[in-house]
């Protein structure tokens, strides 16, 4: 799957939001939370989806909508909670979420995040996160939630550790190049 700009042209998951998003954007900056429908969704997705908005108090953000997946996975279910619920001493992972989250608001472009978190069951795994901003209203390009995705593999399943942690800005006309590129070489699920 080389050729493809997108740094996550290998993950199935991030893959089709990415063309899910694309599709629902309508010719607008930002696709309209009105566009976004679970039902309109290739059906692999929606155990890994979540949805997320700021709560109104300086950085903090609500999780809406957490996928069945991520809840097993994380082992909770972090429905309708805020960062701070979640973390409330302030750690410094707290800080993290409330930044890439409140950087996707207020900057209105994809963000894609690879790197290592360590499961009990497991050991290491390599977490890939794509989160995509979504405007309130049509034609707005102010985001007003977020529409993420994390997938993930172990080390042993990449033959080799993970990657360091990065961050990647996708500018929207990357993100729909590479989503064109992988619609061309039949990589998308049917929706």
């Amino acid at each position: 799957m080389s050729g493809l700009p997108l740094p996550f042209a290998d993950d199935r998951i991030l893959l089709n939001l990415a063309a899910y998003w694309s599709a629902k954007r309508g010719g607008y900056p930002l696709p309209p939370r009105t566009a976004i429908d679970p039902l309109d969704m290739p059906r692999r997705l929606l155990p890994h989806l979540m949805l997320v908005e700021p709560s109104g108090s300086d950085i903090e953000v609500r999780f809406r909508l957490v996928g069945t997946e991520l809840v097993q996975r994380f082992r909770r279910d972090t429905t309708g909670k805020t960062s701070r619920d979640l973390y409330p001493d302030g750690s410094e992972y707290r800080g993290y979420l409330e930044q890439i989250y409140s950087s996707v608001i207020q900057r209105g472009q994809p963000l894609y995040v690879d790197n290592t978190r360590r499961f009990p069951e497991e050991g290491a795994s390599r977490v890939r996160h794509l989160l995509l901003p979504i405007a309130a209203e049509p034609g707005s390009a102010r985001a007003a939630m977020v529409l993420s995705s994390i997938s993930w593999s172990s080390a042993a399943d990449q033959g080799h550790q993970p990657p360091p942690s990065r961050e990647r800005q996708i500018a929207v006309e990357a993100l729909e190049k590479g989503v064109l590129q992988a619609t061309l070489r039949g990589l998308l699920d049917p929706i």
